[in-house]
């Protein structure tokens, strides 16, 4: 049994005007991905990059790599950085793991800051 299958012009144009529908739909959600960039500098993303900025070159001992995470922990810990928020609590975890873990995460938490468009005071 053979199907015959036409299309006319009305459901020809329907189809076209269907999937470019489709199209815009997905064009205009395509800021949804997994990544989310560098996030929004708002004043607590300001704060945490700031502190850190203004401690780090003193904070050479584990007791005040550790002073300086929380500090800087709870300032990025009220803002809606996620980048930031995340590489400061991971500062806090590398703070006595060692100068080279220390200094991969205070790397990624500058980053993160310049990224968002921070700049050092």
């Amino acid at each position: 049994m053979k199907l015959k299958f036409k299309l006319g012009r009305p459901q020809i144009i329907a189809l076209v005007i269907a999937g470019l529908a489709v199209v815009a739909l997905l064009a205009s959600r395509g800021g949804d991905g997994g990544n989310e960039g560098p996030g929004r500098l708002d004043n607590a993303a300001v704060r945490a990059c700031d502190d850190f900025a203004a401690g780090q070159s003193a904070a050479r001992s584990n007791s005040a790599r550790l002073s300086l995470a929380d500090k800087v922990t709870a300032s990025a810990a009220e803002s809606d950085n996620d980048p930031v928020r995340t590489r400061s609590m991971e500062l806090g975890r590398q703070a006595d793991e060692g100068n080279a873990a220390w200094r991969t995460a205070a790397n990624a938490l500058t980053r993160a800051c310049q990224e968002a468009g921070w700049t050092a005071p």
